[in-house]
């Protein structure tokens, strides 16, 4: 046993606009015209069904992996492009600097201690304050 919703039997009068369109979809569709005006306020009129929570939280979830995997790929270059920048300095130094006579070794090793703690202390106050040395260096085309 089937059970139609009931339906309400109503009058109604349209613009002459309204009606030439309501016609002109009744030729091109075969359906009867109150078919026609009937599905047009029910579109205009009813909601349409929302999406189900677990398509919403399927479609969220996939553009927050999406946007995860991004992060990855940036952080992972980043992080190349720093071990890079690492081994490039420290090859320029080991070539360029000197080996230290060994009467002088004490007072340069005390030398460098302090001047490694300043730079952590700028290091520590640029990463606070938000700035970055590298925007104090121009870069030029070579």
């Amino acid at each position: 046993m089937s059970t139609k919703p009931h339906k309400i039997q109503l009058t109604v009068r349209l613009l002459p606009e309204a009606h030439r369109a309501a016609k002109d979809a009744q030729r091109r569709s075969g359906k009867p015209l109150a078919l026609i005006v009937a599905d047009a306020a029910n579109k205009i009129l009813l909601p349409t069904p929302d999406e189900s929570a677990e398509i919403k939280i399927q479609t969220l979830s996939n553009r927050l992996l999406s946007r995860m995997e991004t992060l990855e790929r940036t952080i992972g270059r980043e992080l190349y492009l720093s071990k890079e920048l690492l081994a490039q300095f420290a090859r320029a130094y080991f070539n360029h600097t000197p080996a230290i006579p060994e009467s002088e070794r004490n007072p340069a090793s005390t030398s460098g201690r302090l001047r490694f703690v300043r730079l952590v202390d700028q290091v520590n106050v640029n990463v606070r304050q938000g700035v970055s040395i590298l925007n104090e260096t121009e870069t030029s085309d070579v």
